[in-house]
């Protein structure tokens, strides 16, 4: 997803007032014998007009320093360097790296120290190798890296394991599945000769991911992924990616259906997310408005990136994520600024605002295709593997009730309460031909539960488990529906199939239906009317006495006719 339109330019923020860490490189981390090699970034355009020299500062999160030293800010983004040597690399520790001016040309005392950037650092010799790639769900709008599901997610894979865990980040905001004239011909190589001003030392992971940009697409960002892990010559273990919803254009598309070939979900769900029905030119190029469908439409579908995901060194398996619900019939109703846009015509205007009734509806909708196609495309690519299943579509176990301005939203609803304020304060008014759409970007990207809620769940995942060798919480569990492939309004019963000598004393039932839906239950079988036109592939998490959690997934979706 990229921002949301008609948001008004936030106040200022003393965030704004320091210099900020923008990004830090530790290579390796975890380091099994070596050096570790380090750099720092620190953005702070202010300090480069007046001339500031800043003080930077590593240390461990009992306060040990590890490293420091000054720059002096000739441009928005200096960059030191450092060295921990093997012997004095901690074997797990937090880490936080801060800054502050030190001094400037006018003279004047040191500042306070600001935000800082969060990590850890430790010691290991086969860290779980995680990349993720993707739009602005993946890249995390408005969260601190630490605190991104694709960073949460390797973390617990590294912890479950006991190898650590390394990060490397692709993804952008605004970013589209596949824009299939860049670069020409769709010619993935060549995204190496380009450069980008979201990546600032071209090292291919976009340090101001934050800041809306369609371009590089995921398959960009996948051949810049392959390119760095072949130049350190590492194997990735697991790719965690999404795409397509920046194709359809998620305001003026999903949202209104004003986008040309947007009009119906489903096929522009078919049309982008699984790469077929495209018209020979796209009908979309010419809007006058911030939309990804310009260079978007059409291209290759989801399967074709989870393929190229797998093809990386170390042929990593690949997690497609879900998307949650942005927004549900259980959000508040959209205000008429939604349809206020920059480029947006009297009549695009009218008809914006005469569908924002259904706003709610077509991103159920969305929701729902787009998992069904993540699902669908991850198991053909499983079926053509020689080397086993490597795919799954996983999802976050959102609710209608999760969704933007919902009772239990779990996404952000204020762009001034984020963590990333600061930065887009900074920056989108430098780096974004859309800073008023930038600087509201978060609203509505999942927040720092909802981030945590997709980690734990993929982490529930038995596909996902396997893959990684960890022990399965409690017995399997599996459960069969029937009444399927019934009209809407039929009543569809479901009921867990129960492992020999397994009672399910005092077991609790999480059923999640599909259709953003949830019912918690004490008994192994439950009914649901689904009230619209399928497929909806249903989930169900199992807690044990002991507080253990298993999830399963039926075994194919239930079709719902209308």
């Amino acid at each position: 997803m990229a921002a949301l339109p008609g948001t008004a330019a936030a106040r200022d923020s003393s965030g704004t007032a320091y210099p900020l860490i923008l990004d830090v490189d530790l290579t390796p981390n975890p380091s099994c014998s070596r050096t570790v090699h380090a750099r720092v970034q620190v953005y702070h355009p202010a300090g480069a007009r007046a001339g500031a020299e800043v003080e930077w500062r590593v240390r461990t999160g009992g306060g040990d320093r590890l490293a420091g030293g000054t720059v002096v800010m000739a441009r928005s983004v200096a960059v030191a360097e450092f060295s921990i040597p093997a012997e004095e690399v901690p074997s797990d520790a937090a880490l936080t790296v801060d800054a502050r001016v030190l001094r400037t040309a006018a003279g004047g005392a040191p500042g306070d120290f600001g935000k800082p950037w969060r990590d850890r650092i430790g010691r290991g010799c086969d860290p779980v190798r995680v990349a993720s790639v993707g739009d602005s769900v993946v890249w995390g709008q408005g969260l601190d890296h630490d605190q991104k599901f694709p960073y949460l997610t390797g973390e617990l894979l590294g912890r479950e394991t006991g190898r650590g865990h390394q990060h490397v980040d692709y993804a952008i905001s605004g970013a589209v599945l596949d824009a299939p004239d860049l670069p020409p011909g769709n010619e993935d190589a060549a995204c190496l000769e380009r450069t980008e001003k979201q990546d600032p030392d071209g090292d291919g992971e976009m340090e101001f991911g934050e800041i809306t940009q369609q371009m590089p697409d995921v398959f960009c960002q996948l051949e810049r992924a392959g390119a760095q892990a072949r130049s350190g010559g590492y194997g990735l273990d697991l790719v965690i990616l999404n795409g397509c919803i920046n194709d359809m254009d998620p305001f003026f598309g999903i949202g209104a259906g004003v986008t040309p070939g947007s009009e119906s979900v489903p096929r522009a769900v078919r049309r982008e997310c699984e790469g077929v029905g495209a018209a020979p030119e796209n009908p979309a190029k010419d809007v006058p408005y911030f939309s990804g469908a310009k260079v978007g439409y059409g291209g290759r579908g989801i399967r074709a990136a989870i393929e190229k995901a797998h093809s990386l060194p170390g042929h990593p398996k690949v997690i497609v994520a879900d998307f949650y619900y942005a927004l549900s019939r259980k959000s508040s109703p959209l205000p008429a600024t939604w349809c206020a846009a920059p480029g947006l015509r009297g009549a695009q205007r009218a008809t914006c605002r005469g569908a924002l009734g259904n706003a709610e509806e077509r991103y159920e909708q969305f929701t729902q295709l787009a998992g069904e196609a993540y699902r669908a495309a991850a198991e053909a690519a499983n079926r053509a593997s020689p080397d086993g299943p490597y795919a799954v579509a996983a999802d976050g176990l959102f609710t209608l009730d999760s969704a933007f301005h919902a009772p239990q939203s779990t996404v952000w609803g204020n762009p001034l309460t984020d963590a990333q304020y600061s930065l887009r304060k900074f920056a989108c008014p430098e780096l974004s031909k859309t800073p008023v759409q930038c600087l509201s970007a978060s609203v509505g990207h999942p927040d720092v539960r909802g981030a945590r809620q997709y980690a734990d769940s993929f982490l529930l995942n038995p596909r996902v488990r396997d893959w990684f060798g960890l022990p399965s919480h409690g017995h399997r569990v599996s459960f069969t529906v029937t009444g399927d492939a019934q009209p809407v309004g039929s009543v569809v019963r479901f009921a867990v199939d129960r492992p020999e000598g397994e009672a399910g004393t005092g077991h609790r039932y999480d059923w999640y239906f599909g259709d953003g839906t949830h019912l918690r239950t004490d008994k192994p079988t439950t009914t649901h009317v689904y009230d619209r036109q399928g497929p909806y592939l249903p989930r169900l998490v199992v807690t044990d006495s002991g507080g253990q959690r298993t999830l399963a997934e039926a075994p194919s979706p239930v079709s719902v006719t209308g």
